[in-house]
């Protein structure tokens, strides 16, 4: 990230906004306990020596331009444990994030800034144009009809109940994925679409602190979402697009004339609803449970709904063998690829502090590991090589899909 040194009035800037900001997050209350440096995977990494606890004392002693110039702030995943823990009730993710919002936008480090550009000026991160993103799942969905009796793919469909979010690595380097999430919308028999622009399901502007960009293409999605009339959104299994979706809600004041679902919830809500008949014996081995940091322990602290449960219930009906990682839920471990760590360019980092969720996983002595979050996935599937692990991630789609009896 170093790629000069701010201007001195940039450095001041930072000096005063971080240090007013301490106040606002509550920082004046840190007893300087340790907790949060305790439960943070990343408090033991490089030579900077910046941990959480030390981050609010330098913003407190007006030192905040040492901050804004440190990678730390960039391998940091923002996972949210050290606010989890923090017995005083700190927000540290967000003074991190608005440390990371004071950094050039040229100088932000990897693609994480590139990448909520593309979203911002395509309609998606990995810059597909319309046309590659509907011919990619015109192919998905030919081939699905193949084996699935009266299945057509509905794009921009008027009136739907359901617009599907979509992350936008999956047209772009799993498509076939695409097929378990239009095979278990199609066995729900709920009326549902695809958009040809403003599907992506993810926003890294968030991760930036790129208030601008993080507004409009929330702002983009929901016209988009409206101009459909769907009445729900059913957000792909991702954590922090759905995360920073209801946050930026909330954040810009924004009141869509549509509900926001995390897909999870919607997979558990039609297994209960008895509209997906299930074979778990179809998803042999022995299989774990990744709680993906946004979708669980942000949410929860946000007041947003935790897939938690959901994501639990779901497992138990289209698998036999489960075993609990410890510690779970809210007080899980990250990735190593959150908050933007996964494309910021510090695989040494990330491979170091991702030990400690190698060995998480390896204790359960599960061969596979499903995350309901497809920026997860990347980051256990990258773990497992470095680390030479047997086990590999799964997402919950995969799973459900192939538990799903097609009559």
């Amino acid at each position: 990230m170093k790629k000069g040194v701010p201007e001195t009035k940039k450095k001041r800037r930072a000096r005063e906004v971080l240090r007013k900001l301490v106040l606002e997050t509550g920082g004046e209350r840190c007893l300087s306990c340790g907790a949060c440096v305790v439960g943070c995977p990343v408090a033991d990494w490089s030579d900077e020596r910046l941990d959480p606890r030390r981050l609010v004392r330098l913003a407190q002693n007006g030192l905040g331009e040492l901050i804004v110039e440190m990678d730390w702030i960039w391998q940091c995943t923002e996972c949210g444990r050290c606010n989890y823990t923090c017995p005083a009730g700190v927000d540290l993710w967000t003074l991190i994030t608005r440390a990371r919002g004071l950094v050039p936008r040229d100088l932000s480090p990897g693609q994480i800034q590139k990448t909520a550009d593309l979203h911002r000026t395509v309609s998606n991160n990995m810059g597909l144009e319309v046309e590659d993103w509907l011919e990619t799942v015109e192919w998905m969905g030919e081939e699905l009809g193949e084996d699935l009796a009266n299945f057509e793919l509905p794009v921009e469909k008027q009136g739907a109940e359901y617009f599907a979010t979509i992350n936008s690595k999956l047209p772009m380097y799993y498509p076939a994925d695409l097929q378990d999430i239009f095979k278990i919308f199609h066995a729900a028999g709920v009326e549902w679409t695809l958009a040809d622009k403003w599907w992506e399901g993810t926003n890294y502007a968030m991760f930036t602190d790129d208030e601008e960009t993080w507004e409009e293409t929330l702002r983009r999605q929901a016209e988009k979402v409206e101009s459909l009339g769907c009445s729900k959104v059913a957000y792909t299994e991702c954590g922090h697009g759905y995360y920073a979706t209801l946050s930026g809600y909330k954040r810009f004041g924004m009141e869509p004339r549509f509900e926001v679902f995390h897909v999870v919830e919607l997979y558990a809500r039609w297994i209960r609803e008895g509209r997906l008949k299930l074979d778990p014996s179809r998803n042999a081995g022995r299989i774990t449970l990744h709680d993906p940091c946004n979708a669980v322990r942000k949410a929860s602290m946000a007041g947003f709904t935790s897939i938690a449960e959901d994501a639990r219930f779901v497992l138990s009906r289209v698998c036999n063998e489960i075993v609990e990682m410890s510690p779970n839920r809210e007080a899980n471990y990250c990735c190593s690829g959150g908050g933007g760590a996964l494309i910021a360019g510090f695989k040494k980092a990330r491979t170091h502090y991702g030990r400690v969720k190698v060995d998480q996983i390896d204790r359960t002595e599960a061969e596979r590991v499903c995350t309901p979050c497809v920026n997860c996935y990347d980051a256990l599937d990258n773990l497992a090589r470095d680390y030479e692990r047997p086990w590999r991630p799964v997402h919950l789609w995969k799973l459900l899909a192939d538990a799903i009896v097609v009559e």
